[in-house]
């Protein structure tokens, strides 16, 4: 059996920990554009359960919908202070 270490997977949970650490919300946007990047080209994306575009078409769009909004929201915060609007 060939063992294979999965480098860029260790690196970004190694990275995900430090960001999760530093407080670095920006980083989540990040993972959200790399989770749903591919999922665009491929048709499937995995929440919970794997969701196929030509199957549920609806469900898929609104989990994508979701990821691109998250990353959106998630990246903004590199530039707008949210604690400013909080009470």
């Amino acid at each position: 059996m060939k063992n294979t270490t999965k480098w860029r997977t260790i690196i970004a949970l190694i990275l995900m920990y430090i960001a999760l650490f530093m407080n670095w919300e920006w980083a989540w946007g990040v993972l959200f554009l790399l989770w749903v990047i591919p999922d665009l080209f491929s048709g499937v994306t995995f929440f919970i359960e794997p969701i196929q575009r030509n199957e549920n078409p609806i469900l898929y769009w609104i989990i994508i919908a979701s990821w691109i909004l998250m990353a959106a929201y998630s990246l903004s915060t590199l530039f707008i202070d949210y604690n400013h609007y909080r009470y």
